[in-house]
C-alpha cells in the first residue's frame, strides 16, 4: 500500500530538513501553512500533465454531499425539464471538466460538445426557447463552476461527471495527502524550500531543485497520456440539428 503521509508526519519530516527537531525559529502553524502551499504546488505541476491523477466521479443522484465543508446537492447538476434553467452549479472541488455522460436509460448516447459562448452552433441553441428532444447538448463553463448548456430539454436526464477535482486544505495532525506516491517527497522539500526561504538561507534553493528533480522523474516514470496506445474515436454521425 502506497504511503500515506499525515500533516503531522510531513511536520515531522519537514523539520528533520531544517535541522530543528522541536519548534524554535518556525512554529508549527508556519510549517503547516507551507506544507499546504507546497501541496498546491505539485497539485499544479502535475495537473499540468494532463494526467488523471486528481479525477473524480460523481452523478447527479448522489444525493446530498459534503464537499470542502459545503453541503452540495448532487441533483444541481441534473438537466431539467423547462425552458428557463440554463445555468447549472457544479461540485465546489470542481476545477476542469473531463467528461460529460449521460447515465439515464436510453439515453446514454446522448454527447455533449463544448462550445465557446460565443461559437455560432452554442448562439444558434442558445437562441431556442422551447424545450428540445434531447441528442446533443453544448455546454460552456463560466466563472468558477458554472456549466451553461444548450438547448433546453424536454426530459430530464440524470449524468455522470468526471472532473478534475482540488484539495482542501490539511488542518488536522490526521489528514493524509492524497497525491500519487511518492510525491509527498516533493512537498516536504518545497516545504522545506519555504521555511528556509523565510529565513533568507541560501540552501533554499537547493531544496526546490529536488522537489522539481522529484515532480520530472515522476512525469517521465508515470504519465499514463503517453504510455497508454492511443485511439481515435469516430462518430458515425455528428451533430444533425434537433427535432
Amino acid at each position: 500500500m502506497a504511503h500515506l503521509p499525515t500533516l503531522s508526519g510531513m511536520v515531522t519530516e519537514v523539520r528533520d530538513s531544517l535541522d530543528e527537531s522541536s519548534a524554535s525559529f518556525w512554529t508549527d502553524a508556519q510549517l503547516e501553512r507551507y506544507i499546504n502551499r507546497a501541496k498546491d504546488r505539485v497539485y499544479q505541476r502535475v495537473r499540468a500533465l494532463n494526467a488523471d491523477y486528481f479525477t473524480v466521479s460523481r452523478t447527479s443522484n448522489d444525493g446530498t454531499l459534503t464537499i470542502l465543508g459545503e453541503s452540495y446537492a448532487a441533483s444541481s447538476f441534473a438537466i431539467a425539464i423547462d425552458d428557463t434553467t440554463r445555468d447549472y452549479t457544479l461540485p465546489p472541488d470542481f476545477v476542469e471538466m473531463k467528461q460529460i455522460e449521460v447515465i439515464t436509460s436510453n439515453y446514454e448516447d446522448i454527447r455533449f460538445v463544448h462550445r465557446d459562448l460565443n461559437h455560432p452552433e452554442m448562439r444558434a441553441l442558445l437562441s431556442i426557447t422551447a424545450g428540445q428532444t434531447p441528442s446533443e447538448f453544448v455546454y460552456d463553463l463560466i466563472g468558477e463552476r458554472t456549466m451553461r448548456v444548450a438547448p433546453f430539454s424536454n426530459t430530464a436526464l440524470a449524468l455522470r461527471l468526471t472532473y478534475m477535482r482540488m484539495f482542501a486544505d490539511l488542518t488536522t495532525d490526521a489528514d493524509t495527502l492524497e497525491m500519487p506516491h511518492p510525491l509527498y517527497l516533493a512537498v516536504e522539500d518545497y516545504a522545506t524550500f519555504f521555511a528556509l526561504r523565510q529565513d533568507r538561507s541560501p540552501d533554499a534553493v537547493l531544496y526546490e531543485k529536488t522537489a522539481d528533480k522529484l515532480v520530472a522523474e515522476f512525469s517521465g516514470g508515470h504519465h499514463r497520456q503517453i504510455q497508454d496506445g492511443e485511439s481515435a474515436v469516430a462518430y458515425l454521425a455528428e451533430y444533425t440539428g434537433w427535432q
